[in-house]
């Protein structure tokens, strides 16, 4: 069984359309995961002066979510390389996982948004940014905001962790095709369904 680089088999719409999703998610999820996800602030501060952008790779479910998009790439090269059909078709399941992963992580964080990054944790993470952007120690600064810090803070999740999820979305239903796609065997019998209008 030829794999289907080798192939000179013309490529079925359901090859192409899971080829183009699954792309089209890892692109789309890995550019989600290094956009802004999720944005902290204090509830009185209207204006947003004082607010801490956080990007998805700024977490450690970003950094999943990114190192799941460029491992779905390789994993779309490796079913194009691969001559096995049961070989695709677990690299496909392989896919849907990937895609799985993409669309749970942030929508985990944009569901307990508040607790996951407005509590104790989110108050530290938040501190420590302030520290940073005004160069001065994190103690100063608590005990500047110290009335500010016993609020609860505004936790808004950004656009970014939404176009990770959609990316996911693509992934799954990539890998989905491939699946129905890998179930139909190899390039040559394509070739010979092709021929005979199957």
């Amino acid at each position: 069984m030829t794999s289907e680089i080798a192939s000179t088999a013309r490529p079925t719409a359901l090859r192409v359309a899971g080829f183009v999703c699954v792309a089209l998610g890892a692109v789309l999820a890995g550019m989600g995961a290094t956009r802004v996800w999720v944005v902290v602030g204090f509830m009185a501060d209207t204006q947003g002066a004082a607010d801490d952008h956080l990007h998805g790779i700024d977490v450690w479910e970003g950094k999943v979510v990114l190192f799941a998009a460029a491992a779905a790439l390789l994993v779309l090269l490796a079913m194009r390389i691969s001559g096995s059909a049961s070989t695709r078709r677990g690299l496909a399941v392989l896919l849907i996982v990937l895609g799985a992963v993409c669309i749970a992580l942030p929508v985990a964080d944009a569901v307990r948004g508040r607790e996951r990054f407005g509590g104790a944790e989110g108050l530290e993470r938040y501190v420590a940014s302030l520290s940073v952007r005004l160069s001065l120690p994190e103690d100063v600064i608590r005990e500047q905001l110290s009335e500010q810090l016993d609020k609860a803070l505004r936790v808004e999740v950004a656009p970014g962790l939404w176009l990770t999820v959609a990316g996911g979305v693509l992934l799954v239903v990539g890998g989905a095709l491939s699946v129905a796609w890998s179930g139909r065997g190899s390039p040559t019998v394509e070739a010979h369904q092709d021929a005979s209008g199957g």
